[in-house]
């Protein structure tokens, strides 16, 4: 029997697994974490574990696990997965994993924390073959296609199971750094008509973030950055250390007079991207101004992965050390992170604020993580409080899901038969939305652990 089953997902945002099944193979798309503020969804990681790979007395086994990207509701469980299975993720994403496992497990090492390192199960994740060529597992024919997203190096999948082609879109979006061209592209010349679309619908409730709003696309959020940075002197962005094309844009809209600030561990991240993406991306991913790295205590050594990096247009450094005494006085914009660590009172980045005059918070990630929003983190709610005012505080992001609208545009153009929504609040709300009114009639909505039959 052919077949889709989404174990969970069908009506909440993350904490995604999907199975793509023909009568003797099996493969997996993903196996996430619950975000936080779905701590009542009704699946717990315990049971989507036993539910897709079995118990001890009845195990079950798959050709492989494929991971969309690297965010922590895709790959969260990922140590879940039983030894043997083949896990698949895109060899930027797996760079990006790997230093980030190296500095946790480096952490709990000093900690005396007692938990299973990272790094080992995160090498053992083989890179994607060739972007848009298929692969066989059995019966089950696999295309990754890279897509934009707020993570890069994300993918969605054409699927290919007797005879029937099916287009998993993952989390994707089209007003990134790669844009409409891109997304367009890959739609018309590797995907075409497809029989069935599984896509994510994040957006749906979300309409205060749309096209409609202030900020439509990555670009745009450069131009209001430019303008918020030119106004005050110390500037402090909350962003995603991941969002790498919201990083990058206020990388580039940061003043020439001014200093571009970040710790060691953001200043890895941007090498690895930089290094990934500047042939596809060179105007975006590439190194203009000197990059300052915020050393804990003045040391040079948390550099030493960095230090040596140029610039290969001028042949000079692009990472130094960041003074205090410099960047404080000629202004700044610098990419910041509230405090996690319950042994630091205050954080890094909250100590440095207290040394500066009037800081102005650029806050660039949901709004639900803030004080009565849906999902409140209180690091974050901590870190604005008393500056989340407008003299003092500024809301400036993109979302990385696709807007409605490019929803309906992916429906017109892949023309499919049935469309299954997942990684969404609401499923049914898909079959309310007068953008896919054309195809109301085909939106077939499933509940988590339903298998649809191909």
């Amino acid at each position: 029997m052919n077949s889709i089953k989404i174990y969970r997902g069908t009506n909440q945002i993350g904490g995604i697994v999907t199975e793509f099944q023909s009568s003797d193979h099996r493969v997996l798309i993903d196996f996430g974490a619950n975000l936080p503020g779905t701590e009542d969804a009704k699946i717990g990681d315990d049971e989507l574990v036993e539910m897709v790979f079995g118990d001890r007395e009845n195990p079950r086994g798959a050709d492989a696990v494929l991971f969309t990207h690297y965010h922590g509701d895709h790959v969260g469980l990922k140590d879940r997965i039983p030894e043997g299975i083949d896990m698949y993720i895109g060899d930027t994403a797996k760079a990006i994993m790997k230093m980030i496992a190296a500095r946790v497990d480096k952490l709990n090492e000093i900690k005396g924390n007692d938990v299973p390192p990272e790094l080992p199960l995160i090498n053992k994740m083989k890179p994607y073959w060739e972007n848009g060529t298929a692969r066989d597992f059995g019966e089950i024919k696999v295309t990754p296609l890279m897509c934009d997203h707020s993570a890069i190096d994300a993918y969605m999948f054409l699927i290919e199971i007797n005879g029937k082609r099916v287009l998993y879109t993952g989390d994707f979006r089209e007003h990134g750094i790669p844009g409409t061209e891109a997304f367009e592209n890959t739609i018309k010349t590797q995907v075409g008509k497809v029989d069935i679309l599984v896509t994510e619908g994040t957006m749906i409730f979300r309409t205060n973030e749309s096209k409609h709003g202030i900020v439509m696309d990555e670009e745009q959020l450069g131009k209001e950055a430019k303008k918020i940075f030119r106004t005050h002197k110390e500037n402090v962005v909350l962003v995603s250390s991941t969002n790498l094309d919201s990083i990058m844009e206020f990388y580039h809209a940061t003043p020439g007079e001014k200093a571009f600030l970040c710790d060691p561990y953001q200043a890895e991240i941007m090498k690895i991207a930089i290094e990934a993406r500047n042939r596809d991306y060179p105007d975006k991913y590439c190194y203009k101004k000197t990059i300052y790295v915020l050393c804990p205590e003045q040391k040079i050594a948390y550099m030493w992965n960095v230090k040596d990096v140029m610039n290969p247009n001028n042949r000079r450094k692009s990472f130094f050390m960041a003074d205090p005494d410099i960047y404080l006085k000629k202004g700044f914009v610098m990419l910041a992170r509230p405090n996690r660590n319950p042994d630091l009172k205050p954080g890094k980045f909250e100590e440095r604020m207290q040394q500066m005059e009037d800081p102005f918070i650029t806050y660039s990630l949901w709004d639900g993580y803030l004080e009565g929003g849906k999902a409140p983190d209180q690091a974050i709610v901590d870190f604005v409080r008393g500056r989340d005012d407008e003299s003092h505080m500024k809301k400036l992001h993109t979302s990385g899901h696709a807007y409605v609208e490019t929803l309906a545009k992916l429906m017109d153009m892949t023309d499919p038969e049935v469309i299954i929504p997942m990684h969404t609040e609401s499923a049914e709300a898909f079959k309310m939305m007068p953008e896919f009114a054309d195809f109301n009639d085909r939106i077939h909505t499933l509940a988590d652990g339903e298998e649809f039959i191909l």
